[in-house]
């Protein structure tokens, strides 16, 4: 056939595709690994393997030589993690499972920044339940502290139920961050459309401020402006401004990684992405296989770069605020 090996006389030709004298099997597992991980499906893969190696493998045959040896996946989610981190985002996204009956399930994710400035993948976590609860997100506070987690600065969050009070009770010395971004968003779609550039400019002003007596001038000067008209929005600012300002207690140089989830956002994006094409996971299993593909993959690429602005840190006393 057309994609068959050229044969030569000398026997000098090799494809690059399949390394000479490397096991053909060995390199299927390893290519058909990462295209499954990048979020290509099945069938696709098998159009790829047809086209480009000349054999045919059914989708069938491609998801058995998807399967991760479960111990693998075991030893990353349960591997130690370091004593400390600078900032640990929580959040979920959903997938459809099926467990007799299809339905939407939560898979909680934490991303942790060390002190120095990499970024690591602390885990995932499924419980079965069809929402986000509040004793999920302790148990996975449990897990972290379980595997060697025992200093945090800060944990940056929605205003998830029960988040603020699962932490309060596993890390009792760290700061609760909410993600500003979404705290404004919030307060935009409470406001008439004719009054959100002027409410957004003066929400900005408190959450852009230089330091913490600045923020709350902001805070008295958004009460003055806008609290016969919008008292709900005004009163949930203030009522949360300690954690919505709680990233104003680090260095300057990296406050902007903090006071937003969107660091783990474009996580659980890139995830959604590499997963959609199973439209439904017929086990629990095989979304911890393509769940610990993916984020093993990102997380290798994290973990390579350093975020600017901690080199600037005096790392030294840095440390030594967060000791709990």
């Amino acid at each position: 056939p057309w994609w068959g090996v050229p044969r030569v006389r000398e026997g000098h030709f090799h494809p690059k595709i399949l390394p000479y004298r490397r096991r053909t099997s060995l390199e299927l597992s390893e290519a058909i690994l990462a295209l499954y991980a990048a979020g290509v499906s099945t069938r696709a893969i098998s159009r790829f393997l047809e086209g480009i190696y000349g054999a045919f493998y059914s989708p069938q045959s491609i998801s058995r030589l998807t399967q991760v040896v479960e111990d693998e996946v075991r030893a990353w989610r349960e591997r130690p993690l370091d004593e400390e981190y600078c900032a640990i985002f929580l959040d979920g996204t959903f997938l459809f499972i099926r467990r007799g009956k299809t339905a939407k399930e939560p898979v909680y994710i934490a991303l942790g920044i060390k002190p120095d400035g990499r970024r690591e993948i602390l885990g995932f976590w499924l419980f079965g339940a069809e929402g986000e609860s509040a004793q999920n997100w302790e148990e996975v506070l449990k897990d972290l502290r379980k595997r060697g987690v025992e200093r945090v600065r800060t944990f940056v969050t929605d205003d998830l139920p029960g988040i603020e009070e699962a932490i309060r009770k596993i890390f009792p010395g760290a700061d609760w961050q909410l993600c500003v971004l979404h705290a404004v968003r919030d307060a935009l779609n409470k406001a008439r459309k004719k009054d959100r550039e002027a409410l957004a400019e003066d929400l900005k002003a408190v959450y852009r401020a230089e330091t913490e007596g600045e923020a709350k001038e902001a805070l008295r000067k958004l009460r003055e402006r806008w609290g016969s008209l919008y008292p709900r929005v005004v009163a949930r600012w203030e009522t949360k401004a300690y954690a919505l300002l709680a990233f104003l207690k680090h260095p300057k140089a990296i406050r902007r990684y903090l006071y937003t989830t969107n660091q783990l956002e474009r996580l659980t994006k890139e995830v959604k992405r590499r997963t959609k094409v199973v439209e439904v996971f017929c086990e629990e299993e095989a979304v911890e296989k393509l769940l610990y593909l993916v984020l093993a993959d990102l997380n290798e690429r994290l973990e390579a770069r350093k975020l600017r602005g901690f080199a600037e840190i005096n790392t030294g006393s840095y440390h030594v605020a967060q000791t709990q």
